[in-house]
């Protein structure tokens, strides 16, 4: 049986992944710190650990195991990185991938969006500091896997994650004022938007896995919104007949705002993953959430 060894598999997307992997079959450990719930039982081994700290003695049992994949969706420092490189011995990993993120990116996207050569960490250099943004801890944890993991890695770079079961509830926010007809600000109109569906990133991992691509990759839908496509759906999901949408830098924007500019799943596409489209999962998602909100 294959083994599989999680960091952070207790909720959203990581618990999909879990749950993804335990139907193909797979030995799921999952290492936490105990302190969160979850619905996986006994169907999964427990490891009690603090995954930011190197001293834990979580750490000695899961080295004492052979793990065909790891995946990491907790690291977001070079720190995090370098435990993983000094703690774990890369010989008795099959594949290690790591949660990276659209904010790699710095700057205005390209027309089809940033593509994977719009950052290469193995050209980054960077002052280590632990005061970074999230954005900068990603590129560090890049650049230090880079350099000091030797074994089989992928870091998947993921836009904004949706589902109706995101605890973040960045679409929920949408929803809910659209619905009160509060206003939803936009940090600007000519922003361009990717997502991937929460419940895709399972599928994604597994063809990874199968496929042994290593490297960084982006993960998204292949389609991308305009603000006025996003508006759009949001209009139609919600079946208002307006919105209360603004445009002012003096006030906070809605929570997707940072996050508008795109990136390109062309690599995965040329890989021979079929990526969905946005259309097909995107107005669903709205209509699901706007019954959830009216309940």
């Amino acid at each position: 049986m294959k083994k599989m060894l999680v960091f952070g598999g207790t909720r959203f997307f990581g618990q999909k992944v879990v749950h993804h992997f335990l139907d193909l079959g797979y030995d799921v450990t999952i290492a936490t710190r105990g302190k969160s719930t979850d619905d996986l039982g006994e169907l999964v081994n427990r490891v009690v650990l603090d995954r930011s700290d190197a001293t834990h003695p979580g750490w000695a049992s899961l080295n004492k195991e052979k793990w065909d994949v790891v995946f990491d969706n907790i690291s977001f420092t070079w720190e995090d990185s370098k435990i993983i490189c000094d703690q774990l011995d890369a010989d008795n990993i099959g594949h290690y991938l790591f949660t990276s993120s659209l904010a790699v990116y710095e700057g205005a996207a390209p027309e089809a969006g940033f593509t994977e050569k719009d950052f290469d960490p193995t050209n980054y250099n960077f002052t280590p500091t632990s005061d970074v943004s999230y954005g900068e801890g990603k590129r560090q944890c890049e650049s230090y896997l880079e350099t000091n993991y030797h074994g089989l890695k992928t870091y998947l770079r993921f836009p904004v994650v949706l589902d109706d079961d995101d605890y973040t509830e960045r679409l929920h926010y949408y929803v809910r004022h659209a619905l009160q007809n509060e206003e939803i600000n936009f940090k600007r109109q000519d922003g361009r938007y990717s997502f991937v569906e929460a419940s895709e990133i399972p599928k994604v991992i597994q063809f990874i896995v199968e496929n042994k691509t290593s490297g960084p990759l982006n993960v998204a839908s292949d389609e991308i919104y305009t603000t006025k496509d996003f508006l759009s759906r949001l209009l139609s999901g919600t079946e208002l007949s307006s919105l209360n949408i603004c445009y002012d830098l003096t006030q906070e924007a809605a929570p997707l705002s940072k996050y508008d500019e795109p990136l390109s799943a062309a690599y995965l596409t040329s890989l021979g993953y079929q990526t969905s489209q946005l259309d097909d999962w995107f107005p669903q998602l709205i209509r699901s959430l706007t019954i959830q909100e009216r309940s």
